[in-house]
């Protein structure tokens, strides 16, 4: 699942290179709520806007995307939630908790060695999933964090509840400031 149009283009040439040489059945999942972002931290800084890649450019399936260094706090999230937890770690690194975000990118499957290696040095593990609570992509990465990693890790979910449309989607969604809260929270002993 892209986070960004950049991604988007090179991992639908992926898809199609995986149809075509590997006869592999793909599931390309766009999220629509990027579609009308062009700014990332405040109006008019064109900061999730993107150049188109030259043709021969994709991203392998396995890959995964990081930004930032940081070691205090790491989010793992695909999609729509890259977008949101991009936004939360300008508002965690302001109060002292530097942050890196992984992009998964891939869900199925989980791109569990390159994850392990994104993961490496990190004091806490955020998962942030933007599909409901229970069932979604956040439970086999709780499952992951649990089998292979040594370190606290929480989740932020949209909540168990129909999809809404229009305005009313994002009452249930996870949020920005939604993420930095159970950040801290994490961060300094609190979330489980």
């Amino acid at each position: 699942i892209p986070s960004n149009g950049l991604d988007a283009a090179k991992m639908l040439r992926e898809c199609v290179r995986l149809a075509r040489e590997e006869q592999r059945v793909v599931v390309f999942l766009e999220p629509i709520a990027l579609y009308p972002m062009r700014d990332l931290h405040e109006a008019g800084d064109g900061g999730w806007m993107c150049r188109y890649p030259d043709p021969s450019e994709r991203i392998a399936l396995g890959e995964v995307g990081q930004q930032g260094e940081g070691r205090d706090l790491a989010i793992v999230t695909f999609g729509n939630g890259t977008y949101l937890s991009t936004k939360a770690a300008q508002q965690l690194e302001s109060v002292g908790i530097s942050t890196r975000v992984i992009d998964l990118r891939w869900i199925s499957p989980l791109p569990e060695e390159a994850l392990r290696a994104a993961l490496e040095g990190v004091k806490n593990v955020l998962i942030v999933d933007e599909t409901r609570h229970s069932g979604g992509v956040a439970e086999a990465l709780m499952a992951f964090c649990a089998e292979n990693l040594d370190v606290p890790f929480a989740r932020e979910t949209a909540e168990d509840s129909f999809i809404a449309t229009g305005p009313a989607y994002a009452a249930t969604m996870p949020s920005d400031v939604g993420i930095a809260t159970v950040a801290k929270s994490l961060v300094n002993g609190g979330a489980k």
